[in-house]
């Protein structure tokens, strides 16, 4: 099947798909325009014989790093006889759409057929929350916990969503960018 031959599949059933402005390799890329369509457009794939999520993950476009979230400081290295070079403060990339959103990315595979296809859904900063794919893939489980951890992202119905590599006590999810580290007792 060809991605436009899937694409006319997919969007005779969810009539609300569109092709994404800047696919993803050479993979057929679909943007979804609201996190209620998320679960119908996983259904409707796995159905098409898109029975395995490879992947979910999310970028936050919010801009460059806030520095504050990182030990600047640099370290003594015995090789080197002036020590380690302190780390350069980021900047902003030109060209670069910076935006208050959470890119959400899930990538799904048909193995019979060796076809791969992405779903895009942007979320807001303020309350990022998804539908959970855990009911339809048991793949989703620690992939969605992740990104809960990391990146603050919420996914509803999911049986488990709680802390998966940070600790409890850690504030924040380390992985936004405007994340701010708050010393701790691992700290010095």
């Amino acid at each position: 099947m060809t991605q436009d031959e899937l694409f006319n599949r997919l969007s005779a059933r969810l009539p609300q798909l569109e092709r994404a402005a800047s696919p993803i390799r050479d993979y057929l890329t679909l943007r979804l325009k609201s996190t209620d369509q998320i679960l119908p457009a996983a259904k409707t794939l796995k159905e098409l014989g898109y029975d395995y999520l490879e992947m979910i993950s999310a970028t936050d476009w919010l801009g460059p790093v806030n520095p504050n979230g990182y030990i600047r400081n640099p370290n003594p290295n015995v090789f080197l006889p002036e020590g380690a070079t302190p780390q350069n403060v980021p900047g902003a990339t030109p060209g670069v759409n910076y935006r208050p959103v959470f890119d959400m990315l899930w990538l799904f595979g048909n193995i019979k057929e060796r076809t791969r296809v992405f779903l895009r859904l942007e979320l807001p900063r303020s309350n990022p929350t998804t539908s959970s794919l855990y009911g339809l893939f048991k793949s989703a489980d620690w992939q969605e916990r992740e990104i809960y951890d990391l990146m603050g992202v919420r996914f509803e119905g999911h049986p488990n969503l709680t802390k998966i590599l940070t600790p409890d006590f850690l504030q924040g999810h380390p992985l936004r960018k405007d994340y701010v580290h708050v010393k701790d007792r691992y700290d010095e």
